[in-house]
C-alpha cells in the first residue's frame, strides 16, 4: 500500500519518506523536497467531491475510507487556517503557525486525514467541477477584500491594556519585550496565578496585535 498523502502535505507541499522501523508499530518519516502547494479552495472541494476517495486513521489508529463526519471535520480545519490567513497576521506569525501544525503530537487532524499517494486527486478538476455544480463555470471569482482593523476598538483595548500593566510595561511591549506584561498580566489576576507556556506565547501574540494596532504615540 502506498503511503497517505495528508492535509498538512498538500497545504503545505510536504511529502514524507519512509524512515526506519523501530521494532513497534511505529515507523519514522522524514521529509524530501517540499511540492507546490494546492490551495485551499482546491482542497476543500477534493474533500467535497464524494467521487473522489479519501482516508484517515481514527482515535485508535485504525485506518480506513473517512465518512462524511471526519470530512466535515476536515473543513473545518481547513477554514479555521483560512481565517488566519485573512486575519492580516505578519509573515513570520504565518511561519511560526505553520510550523506548529508541522507537530503530528499536537496537530494530529491534520496529519490523519489525507489521500493515497497514487491515488491523489486532480485538485483543479475538483474545483472546476465545484463551480460547474454552483453555477460558476467560466466564471473568475474576484478577490477577497479584508476589512481594515478598526482604530477605534484597538485605541480602546489599548488605553486599558496601558491601565492594567502600566506604562513602562506596555513601553517594553513596543520595544518586543513581553516579560514585564506577563508579570503585570499574572500579579493582577492573582500573585499565586503563572500561566502556562502555552498561555504566555498566546498572550505574547495578542500584546503584539494590541500595540500594533493601538499605538502609544496615538493615546
Amino acid at each position: 500500500m502506498s503511503e497517505l498523502v495528508s492535509l498538512y502535505d498538500v497545504i503545505f507541499g510536504t511529502r514524507a519518506i519512509k524512515g526506519t522501523e523501530d521494532g513497534s508499530l511505529r515507523v519514522s518519516y522524514d521529509l524530501r523536497n517540499k511540492e507546490e502547494p494546492v490551495d485551499i479552495t482546491r482542497v476543500a472541494c477534493a474533500v467535497e467531491d464524494e467521487s473522489v476517495k479519501s482516508y484517515c486513521f481514527d482515535k485508535f489508529g485504525r485506518f480506513g475510507i473517512a465518512t462524511v463526519e471526519t470530512k466535515e471535520k476536515a473543513k473545518l480545519f481547513l477554514a479555521s487556517y483560512h481565517n488566519i490567513l485573512l486575519s492580516n497576521i505578519d509573515p513570520s506569525e504565518a511561519v511560526e503557525y505553520e510550523e506548529s501544525l508541522s507537530d503530528v503530537h499536537d496537530t494530529s487532524e491534520w496529519h490523519y486525514f489525507g489521500w493515497m499517494a497514487d491515488e491523489l486527486p486532480d485538485f483543479e478538476a475538483c474545483y472546476e467541477n465545484w463551480k460547474v455544480e454552483n453555477g460558476m463555470k467560466g466564471k473568475t471569482a474576484p478577490p477577497m477584500k479584508t476589512p481594515a482593523a478598526q482604530s477605534h476598538f484597538w485605541k480602546l483595548t489599548g488605553k486599558l491594556l496601558k491601565t492594567v500593566i502600566g506604562e513602562d510595561a506596555y513601553n517594553t511591549v513596543l520595544k518586543g519585550d513581553y516579560t514585564k506584561a506577563v508579570s503585570a498580566l499574572q500579579n493582577h489576576k492573582n500573585k499565586e496565578f503563572r500561566y502556562s507556556d502555552n498561555e504566555k506565547k498566546a498572550l505574547r501574540e495578542n500584546l503584539k496585535k494590541i500595540v500594533t494596532n493601538a499605538p502609544l504615540s496615538e493615546m
